[in-house]
């Protein structure tokens, strides 16, 4: 071989084990869809101003509770369930409406007519107005179709997490920002800088101040000055002195208002595929606690429905008394009606509680294993009779 084939030989090898050049593909993720920007329609724009009068009456109410009997109370309440119901109403008009929905709707009505007319004295110490606020709240995740589930059922204790703490904390200033889109907005449609805003009403803020001081300037100034205001003042039925109180249930309104929009409002921009991905999440979580033996249920739910047939032998003359018209021995009829009453709602509460469970943590369904389903059937019949 001469020197030529030589070194074309050692290039053709030197070419054969050199490195190869290495080509890097660089992966950028997919960006996020940018969410969309904030817009508020004209029915918001009314119920966030509509609630700020729903807001105070709700106040009115609440602090002067003890005076039920009184028409300015009754007043306030009606006037705030009136607005609550109507804001609900315009802001889900768009949503359909479900059955249950109308269940929640006349609970609300019951309780809140039992409140209205009355007499005097307070309507079952706060239970009546603590009832009142769960169905108010329950009616409206029906009415906006935001149940986990379409509607009541096992995810209840999520449903109320939601609509108690959720939903209204979570928007908490969605009234601030839809009165403040609906400002930067109000120049025939076009955006206006937002700095504009907020100089005008610092302006607008300065000058009501420093008019509100030369009237009270003038007023020291001249007795006649004085005079002329006063009388203008009192034809117009308006006090030219602040009232503490008035201004302290404003201010204690306020906190009150932005809760209640973020709960009706927060729930209309909620989407429903995300509720149902929450309640579904919990479901997941809820399969991995399956671990309770199917027989350890079976024998609780014997011990506990033993415990009510037991109660019901021991004091069905008390209990079931109302039916033959006989009153125990030292009793009238409104302490017959109420002994004992909220002991019994508690017991079905825990009925309720226990029955969860089982149905919940059982290895197994409890519809796939017969002798835990009929002592689940057994303790509603006697939830019922309880109830009765």
């Amino acid at each position: 071989m001469d020197e030529k084939e030589k070194e074309i030989a050692v290039q053709a090898a030197a070419s054969a084990t050199s490195e190869q050049p290495v080509t890097y593909r660089c992966y950028y993720p997919p960006r996020p869809a940018p969410k969309p920007p904030f817009t508020a329609s004209r029915r918001d724009v009314l119920a966030a101003l509509l609630l700020y009068v729903g807001g105070y009456l709700y106040v009115c109410y609440l602090t002067q509770f003890s005076q039920e009997s009184s028409l300015g109370v009754k007043a306030a309440l009606a006037g705030f369930l009136a607005i609550f119901v109507g804001v609900a109403e315009l802001i889900h008009r768009s949503v359909p409406r479900s059955g249950e929905s109308w269940v929640w709707l006349g609970c609300m009505a019951l309780i809140a007519l039992s409140l209205l007319l009355r007499d005097g004295g307070r309507v079952w110490g706060g239970d009546a107005v603590t009832f009142l606020h769960i169905f108010s709240v329950w009616w409206v995740l029906s009415r906006s179709g935001k149940l986990c589930e379409g509607q009541s059922g096992h995810l209840l204790p999520l449903d109320g997490f939601n609509g108690l703490f959720r939903f209204p904390f979570q928007h908490f200033f969605l009234r601030l920002r839809t009165l403040w889109y609906a400002l930067t907005h109000l120049h025939r449609g076009k955006k206006l800088r937002s700095e504009t805003v907020a100089w005008a009403a610092l302006a607008l803020g300065a000058a009501v101040v420093l008019f509100a001081v030369a009237v009270h300037l003038l007023m020291q100034a001249d007795s006649g000055f004085d005079d002329l205001l006063r009388r203008i003042a009192a034809g117009i039925c308006v006090e030219l002195h602040l009232d503490w109180e008035v201004l302290g249930r404003f201010w204690l309104s306020l906190p009150i208002g932005a809760y209640l929009f973020g709960l009706l409002g927060g729930t209309a921009r909620e989407s429903r595929e995300s509720v149902e991905k929450q309640g579904q999440s919990l479901l997941t979580g809820l399969a991995k606690l399956r671990r309770v033996p199917q027989r350890v249920w079976t024998v609780l739910a014997a011990a506990f429905a033993l415990l009510y047939l037991v109660f019901f032998i021991v004091q069905g003359r008390y209990l079931f008394g109302a039916f033959t018209r006989t009153l125990p021995e030292g009793f009238v009829v409104s302490q017959y009606a109420r002994q004992g009453f909220f002991e019994l709602c508690k017991v079905m509460a825990v009925n309720f509680t226990l029955l969860w469970l089982i149905t919940r943590l059982s290895v197994r369904p409890v519809r796939e294993d017969r002798p835990t389903l009929i002592l689940c059937g057994v303790i509603l019949a006697e939830s019922m009779l309880l109830a009765v």
